[in-house]
């Protein structure tokens, strides 16, 4: 299990480091412990579904949302901004079209979802895998974390 864990782990790391330095153009580190799971926080969701079934989730705080967000797409965003939900989102489908696509054949043989993104936390959100897999990430001082869950 250990060594599953670590792959996932990995390919999360490569995923999202290759995100941030093509798209938003930042480095980006992962950090140790756990993710924060506070209300407030804006959530975005991608499901897997075939060969692998599960999700990822992405969590930010509006302020870092919205720092993201700009870095995305470039322009000054406010963290109510609706694009800025979009963006968190957008960064979501492309970190985990970015692990998915680091997956060996047959497991690649998934799809993802659109990404489901709110701005209410966790609340009433329902884990259905038992497998997590969590990492906290850094970028210019910005802390969010992405779950994996199987």
């Amino acid at each position: 299990m250990a060594n599953v864990h670590d792959e996932a782990v990995t390919r999360l790391d490569s995923a999202v480091s290759e995100v941030f330095e093509t798209m938003l153009a930042r480095s980006c580190d992962p950090l140790d412990g756990d993710v924060d799971t506070v209300d407030g926080r804006i959530v975005a969701r991608i499901q897997f579904t075939g060969a692998v079934d599960g999700e990822c989730l992405l969590y930010a705080s509006q302020a870092t949302a919205s720092v993201t967000a700009e870095a995305l797409l470039g322009t000054p965003s406010e963290p109510h901004d609706p694009m800025v939900a979009d963006a968190i989102g957008e960064l979501c489908n492309m970190i985990a079209g970015g692990w998915k696509s680091k997956l060996a054949s047959p497991d690649s043989n998934c799809s993802i979802s659109t990404p489901a993104v709110t701005r209410d936390g966790l609340e009433g959100y329902q884990a259905k895998f038992t497998t997590r897999f969590s990492r906290n990430y850094s970028f210019q001082g910005n802390v969010f974390g992405v779950v994996l869950a199987f």
